[in-house]
């Protein structure tokens, strides 16, 4: 039997033991378990033994929350790494070739002279309903008016043309394997020091890529944490995270990678991510669907319609010269959307939305090799398309619910 002092004795280097500090999880595990899981005890540490021996504490034990910031704040790097990018760059300084044009204050006419609209002739064309772009090829004054020819002898007056600037968005090449998963700010934000905090007052702007070096819930929200004391909210980026290949695509191939709950798209060199950028899918009531399919036919320009309604429909619309247009899936395409600079954010009718830079980029870089003098390039067994995976991923399952 234990005398009095052999039982202190005992206690003290029991002490000892259960308070023996536990090494530090090394940088790049993201998985480490700063708090027990086991709660069958029905215990809760203090605030002060939770900050000092979190290990031992349940997570909603009195600055738990604390204990888990500063721990993850402690696992970034120093200096912060730089993300090996290049943005892409326009040629002369023109993302496209066209001068395009909404065509409002309708119905609009159109005819083979101004002369013909002056003399009171029927007009070649009618634009009713819905939303219609044209690309302008010229312009002409006559007898005090400014009319524009949108097509070779088709005129129609200045008074209904709107012309638009294309988005000078671009996407980034990557030189090497991202060590983080990346995102860029899809609206104007302010960073909060910590999860749901007060603002620190830094503005990050839209399209600003950052990194992401460790995520935290709080509530029904998500928070990732892109700098020092820097944590912005799910909803205010688009995230790029590495994927492995879709199963059904040999090593070494290119592959393409659409997350439309992200609204992101990545393309890949077998396992290495060489391409990243913003993208906008189709709207809720014309989702773009998930699968993985090749692309079957290129063309570097093309107009586009609405086959579902017709020219006086409301639903209508009509699209000249939709350039770098890649069917990958029936009537689905990977094309260039010059009429709205809304990337990250859901907005076509089903096909992949691009802007003209990343587009290029893209049919430059798929499977099958399109001539410059080509009009259309067909995919074939002995010259596949370059494979297209869509799917709808959320970063947590609670999200995808939303």
């Amino acid at each position: 039997m234990m005398n009095r002092y052999q039982w202190i004795w005992l206690s003290f280097v029991l002490l000892l033991l259960w308070a023996a500090p536990v090494a530090a999880a090394p940088l790049a595990d993201t998985s480490y378990q700063l708090f027990v899981d086991d709660v069958t005890g029905d215990y809760l540490c203090t605030r002060d033994m939770t900050l000092r021996y979190p290990e031992r504490c349940p997570s909603f034990s009195p600055g738990g929350r604390k204990v888990r910031l500063e721990y993850l704040r402690t696992q970034l790097p120093d200096p912060l790494p730089v993300l090996p990018v290049e943005e892409l760059e326009a040629e002369d300084g023109a993302v496209t070739e066209f001068t395009f044009a909404y065509v409002s204050g309708l119905p609009a006419y159109t005819y083979a002279h101004p002369a013909e609209a002056e003399a009171g002739l029927e007009p070649q064309r009618a634009f009713q309903a819905g939303d219609n772009w044209v690309s302008v090829m010229g312009r002409t004054d006559y007898n005090g008016q400014v009319w524009y020819e949108i097509n070779p002898g088709e005129f129609v007056q200045e008074a209904h043309l709107r012309f638009a600037n294309p988005s000078r968005f671009s996407g980034v090449v990557l030189h090497e394997q991202p060590q983080y998963p990346f995102a860029w700010i899809n609206q104007w934000v302010q960073a909060s020091s910590v999860p749901g905090g007060a603002s620190t007052g830094e503005t990050l702007s839209r399209y600003q890529v950052v990194a992401i070096f460790a995520q935290e819930p709080l509530g029904s929200d998500l928070w990732y944490m892109v700098g020092a004391d820097q944590w912005v909210e799910q909803s205010f980026v688009s995230r790029v995270d590495v994927d492995p290949r879709p199963e059904g695509v040999a090593p070494g191939e290119k592959w393409i990678e659409v997350n439309t709950f992200e609204q992101t798209l990545a393309a890949y060199e077998g396992d290495r991510m060489v391409f990243a950028t913003l993208v906008s899918s189709g709207r809720p009531h014309t989702w773009t669907p998930n699968g993985l399919t090749r692309i079957w036919s290129k063309l570097p320009s093309a107009p586009m319609t609405n086959q579902d309604s017709g020219p006086a429909s409301p639903a209508w619309y009509y699209l000249e010269d939709v350039q770098w247009t890649q069917y990958f899936n029936g009537a689905y395409a990977l094309h260039t959307a010059y009429w709205h600079d809304a990337f990250s954010f859901t907005r076509s009718h089903g096909c992949v939305n691009l802007s003209p830079l990343d587009a290029k980029w893209l049919f430059d870089w798929t499977a099958p090799y399109a001539p410059e003098d080509a009009r259309i390039v067909m995919s074939s067994d002995s010259s596949p398309g370059t494979w297209v995976w869509v799917h709808k991923t959320a970063p947590t399952p609670e999200l995808a619910l939303r």
